[in-house]
C-alpha cells in the first residue's frame, strides 16, 4: 500500500511538472489512468505491467487482507524504483535520488547554503550541515538585525539619512544601534546580531511562518555572523553542542524546516505585483498663463504661472480637496541654467498642481 501510494504521488507530481494538469483534471484519475497519461505525454513508464499488478495487489491487501509474498514485494519494489528513476530523468533530467529538497527553492544564496547542508548530511557531517542551515537563516532573516554598521555611530553627532541607511541593521533595537552600546556589549562577533523578538515574530506572522519553528532553528543550530557578503563567517556554539545536537535527526529536521521557511518567504515575495508602466502617458497640452497651485485646490497659493522657457512634466492625476476639481501633479524646470553649481542644472524649479479643465478631460 505504501509503495503504491508513493508511486502514485510521484506520477501525479511529474504530470503537474509537465503541465498536463492545465488541460486535464488529474484529481479523479486512477493509478492506471496516471500511467496512461504519462505515456500520452511522451513519458515512457518501464515495468508498467508489473506496476498495474502492484495496484491490484494493493486492493487485495487493503480490502481482503491477502498479504503478498516477500519475493513478490521485492519484484514490485524493484519495478517501482526503475519506473521512478526513468520517469524522473525524462521529466526532470535527474533521478529522484539526485534531487535535493532545496531544489524546491528559487535560485538564491540561501538555496546554495541549504544544498551544501544536504551534501554534508549525506557525508554524515552533521555539525557542518547545521552551520550551513544557519547561514541560510542569517541571509534570509538575521542579517537585518546586525548592528555591525553602527559601531562608529555617535548619536550626539548629526548624520544624513543616506549615510544612516547604508549602516543597515534597521530591524535591530534602537538602543543597540550606537557605538557605546556595541563597545560595552559586543564581546564576540556573533553578538553583533541583536534580534528584536517582537519584530521577528511579526515578520514571521506576515510571511505565514510558525514562529516556534523559526525559533527552533535558532536554538538547534550554531549562531553565525559575517560583516558583509562574501566575507568570512564567524561561528559560535556551546562546547556541548556537537555531542548533543550534531545528529542526523536534528540536521534533517532543521534542513526540512529551513527549506519550508525560506520557501514561504519566497512565495510571499512572489505574490507582490506592481502596476504596469509599459504604456507611456500622453500629456495634454499645457497652455500659457495657466496657474500652478501649491496644493490640489484652486483656493491654494499660486506657486507658478505657465510660461515659455520652462519644461513641464506631469506625474500624477490627483483628486482635489474639492471633489469637483481634478488636478495634474506637475513639476517645472527652467531652460535657464544655474551658475551657482559646478554641474549646472536648471536655475528655477517649481512643483505644484495644475487644474484639469473640463475640455481636457
Amino acid at each position: 500500500m505504501i509503495l503504491q501510494d508513493a508511486l502514485e504521488g510521484v506520477f501525479y507530481a511529474l504530470l503537474i511538472e509537465n503541465g498536463v494538469d492545465e488541460a486535464k483534471n488529474l484529481e479523479r484519475k486512477s493509478f492506471d489512468d496516471l500511467i496512461g497519461e504519462l505515456k500520452s505525454a511522451g513519458i515512457p513508464v518501464p515495468k508498467s505491467g508489473t506496476l498495474k499488478a502492484l495496484n491490484k495487489q494493493r486492493v487485495l491487501t487493503k480490502h481482503y487482507a491477502q498479504v503478498a509474498e516477500p519475493t513478490t514485494v521485492r519484484v514490485y519494489f524493484e519495478a517501482a524504483r526503475i519506473a521512478i528513476d526513468a520517469t524522473c530523468k525524462n521529466v526532470l533530467g535527474r533521478s529522484l535520488q539526485d534531487l535535493f529538497i532545496a531544489d524546491l527553492l528559487a535560485e538564491s544564496e540561501s538555496k546554495d547554503y541549504l544544498k551544501s547542508a544536504e551534501l554534508a548530511i549525506a557525508k554524515c557531517l552533521f555539525l557542518d550541515a547545521l552551520i550551513e542551515i544557519r547561514k541560510a537563516i542569517f541571509v534570509e532573516f538575521e542579517q537585518e538585525y546586525s548592528v555591525y554598521g553602527w559601531q562608529d555611530y555617535d548619536p550626539q553627532k548629526k548624520e544624513g539619512l543616506v549615510a544612516s541607511a547604508f549602516r543597515g541593521g534597521w530591524r535591530a533595537p534602537a538602543w543597540a544601534r550606537n557605538k557605546d552600546w556595541i563597545e560595552n556589549y559586543v564581546k564576540v562577533p556573533t553578538d553583533y546580531i541583536q534580534i528584536d523578538q517582537q519584530d521577528l515574530r511579526l515578520q514571521a506572522m506576515e510571511l505565514g511562518i510558525h514562529t516556534v519553528e523559526l525559533q527552533n532553528l535558532q536554538r538547534l543550530t550554531p549562531v553565525v555572523f559575517r560583516t558583509v557578503k562574501n566575507a568570512g563567517w564567524s561561528v559560535t556554539y556551546d562546547a556541548s553542542f556537537p555531542g548533543n545536537n550534531a545528529s542526523e535527526s536534528n540536521a534533517k529536521y532543521c534542513l526540512d524546516r529551513a527549506v519550508w521557511i525560506v520557501l514561504k518567504k519566497q512565495e510571499h515575495a512572489g505574490a507582490r505585483r506592481e502596476p504596469s508602466q509599459d504604456v507611456p502617458f500622453d500629456p495634454p497640452p499645457i497652455y500659457i498663463d495657466n496657474v500652478i497651485f501649491e496644493s490640489p485646490s484652486s483656493q491654494s497659493k499660486h506657486v507658478h504661472v505657465v510660461s515659455t522657457g520652462f519644461t513641464y512634466t506631469i506625474h500624477r492625476i490627483v483628486g482635489g480637496f474639492n471633489p469637483a476639481e481634478i488636478f495634474y501633479e506637475i513639476s517645472a524646470t527652467s531652460d535657464e541654467q544655474s551658475e551657482k553649481t559646478l554641474l549646472g542644472g536648471s536655475k528655477y524649479h517649481f512643483k505644484g498642481y495644475l487644474l484639469q479643465l473640463p475640455e481636457r478631460n
